[in-house]
């Protein structure tokens, strides 16, 4: 409902509350005054009759009263009066109102063509006794309003006196109160038609009133808000009134203009913050290629640096074979160094596609195992591969209960789906850091473990079936300074003390096995054993399971031909 709908109503209900109450008042007042005149009326009646039958009285002219009543009637002729003669009852006698025919014989008497009937007056009508009775004690007339026959009658009666001054008679008037009651009604009906109209006329008035001194200001107000709304801030209301409309007008121009004002602020604080984003992302690219330069001249500057004091050994001891083969032999080395360096920053920098497949963890641990059979025995680690087991908490579905939050069940065998050489590659880094990390030898273990879990950062997504590689050695662990950086490329712990075959680590093995985890849909936690239980540090990679209508009949047979192409096929060990 518009606020001029609402104005109208509420302005026309209290107007016709305001004039139906005046007119509620003022319709008693005239049925009062109605009434009153109606009164009047028939006491100037009641006097002149009262005198005229006085007279006859105190005269002896008994045998004048009706006629004296008839003639007097005619001038009322809606008017019925009644004679009770209080010395002779016998003699009272009624006089109807001429337009309802002949008074009716009174019992006792004869009806003769002009004379009336005597009536026994007192029974006629219940009231007139207690009338009678108030006039003959007061000696005063006495007028009441009572209802004969169903309808409402003003009676009035007033006492006659003989010669002696003592009421002899009582004259009862009663006179119809039709004309009050049709002058009433004809006032209400006057009444309603007046307050309908001025209704109407109030609607209309007020309709137009408002519509033009509130609602079309307030519509423009509105179309200036929808365009503020799409942004646009150019729009103005002109004041055309010095009222509260006014006022609001004045008060949106100043919002519009504030906004304005706003808008070019914030667009000036967006370029300049763009501008400034750009220059840090420039910024940023020259830090990432500093720090890439400065990782690559140091990791091929050591070995460029053996190279060529190597050469210049050779060249002065050209006729020395021995000498030559063995300087041969270390810049040889060194170049397969600055190989695998840039193989590492090449496969950062742009991972192949892997080919996915099913591969079996198992056949990857023992195959990575083989191959670092040397560096083991020349570290003197001592490396164990566990059976296969499911993880404490993974127990099958039906044995868990329903609130343990997990869904379907633990992986019966340690089978993926992904690529065998980059999964081969994730393993090695991770034994290759493990070995380095224990100089003085220790013991390196690799688990694996089906399990059921959420993915870490999903705690609303539904758990899934994992198999969990857990690489864990008794070395010299890694600080938990470290931890949070030991992904980041270029970021290594290594040093010459931990590695005296190399001058620290390049920083990107760690960083390429993360990457490679990350596009097998998995992760790698990382934590540092307390020393209370051994020390050392253990790495834990999670790779979604194979599902079960994705593994093979036979998985044993067709995952042998997706091991890692570089190992062959050397048996897998349990125990090295």
């Amino acid at each position: 409902m518009s606020i001029a709908t609402r104005v109208t109503l509420l302005t026309v209900l209290l107007v016709i509350l305001t004039l139906g109450l005046y007119g509620f008042f003022s319709l008693r007042a005239r049925k009062a005054e109605l009434s009153s005149a109606h009164e009047q009326s028939t006491q100037l009646f009641a006097s002149a009759l009262a005198v005229s039958l006085q007279a006859a009285l105190q005269d002896g002219l008994f045998e004048d009263l009706p006629g004296l009543i008839r003639r007097l009637q005619g001038a009322e002729r809606d008017t019925e009066v009644v004679y009770l003669d209080l010395i002779q009852p016998q003699e009272s006698a009624a006089f109807p109102a001429p337009a309802t025919g002949p008074p009716a014989p009174t019992p006792g008497t004869a009806a003769g063509p002009s004379e009336p009937a005597p009536v026994p007056a007192a029974r006629a009508e219940p009231t007139r006794a207690e009338r009678l009775r108030r006039v003959e004690i007061t000696g005063q007339p006495y007028g009441e309003h009572i209802i004969v026959a169903g309808r409402p009658v003003y009676a009035y009666m007033f006492p006659l006196r003989g010669s002696q001054h003592r009421i002899v008679a009582a004259v009862d008037i009663l006179r119809p109160d039709i004309e009050v009651e049709r002058a009433y009604d004809r006032a209400v009906r006057d009444a309603i038609l007046t307050l309908g109209s001025l209704s109407l006329l109030l609607v209309l008035f007020v309709s137009l009133t408002v519509r033009q001194e509130m609602t079309r200001p307030l519509l423009r107000l509105v179309t200036g808000v929808d365009e503020v709304t799409r942004g646009d801030y150019t729009g103005a209301i002109l004041r055309e009134r010095n009222d509260e409309v006014g006022l609001l007008a004045d008060r949106f121009n100043e919002m519009t203009r504030s906004l304005r004002q706003a808008r070019e602020e914030i667009l000036a604080g967006v370029d300049a913050k763009l501008q400034l984003e750009q220059r840090l992302r420039h910024s940023d690219k020259l830090a990432t290629i500093g720090q890439l330069a400065a990782g690559i001249a140091h990791e091929v500057g050591t070995p460029l640096n053996v190279i060529g004091g190597r050469a210049r050994v050779m060249a002065r001891r050209a006729d020395d074979p021995q000498a030559v083969a063995k300087n041969a032999e270390i810049i040889a080395t060194q170049a397969e160094r600055i190989t695998k360096i840039i193989q590492q920053l090449l496969d950062y920098a742009r991972r192949k596609a892997t080919a996915r497949g099913p591969v079996d963890l198992r056949a990857v641990c023992a195959s990575t195992l083989d191959f670092l059979e040397h560096q083991l025995q020349t570290r003197g680690v001592a490396a164990v591969l566990q059976p296969f087991a499911l993880a404490p908490d993974a127990a099958p579905v039906e044995e868990r209960s329903t609130d343990s939050g997990h869904a379907g069940d633990p992986p019966p065998q340690p089978i993926v789906l992904g690529d065998a050489d980059q999964l081969q590659q994730v393993c090695l880094n991770l034994c290759m850091n493990a070995i380095q990390a224990m100089p003085e030898g220790g013991r390196l273990q690799l688990q694996l473990h089906g399990l059921v879990r959420k993915r870490p950062g999903l705690d609303r997504a539904s758990p899934g079936a994992y198999v969990m590689l857990a690489v864990d050695d008794t070395g010299v662990g890694i600080d938990e300074e470290h931890i949070g950086r030991i992904f980041e490329p270029f970021y290594s712990t290594k040093n010459a003390d931990s590695d005296p075959d190399r001058s620290g680590g390049s920083g990107l093995g760690l960083s390429v096995s993360a990457g490679i985890v990350k596009d097998h849909d998995g992760w790698i936690e990382c934590e540092r054993r307390p020393a209370s239980l051994g020390g050392g540090t253990v790495f834990r990679v999670y790779l979604p399971a194979l599902e079960a209508d994705g593994e093979a009949e036979n998985p044993t047979r067709e995952i042998s031909t997706n091991t890692p192409k570089n190992l062959g096929k050397a048996p897998a060990k349990e125990a090295i």
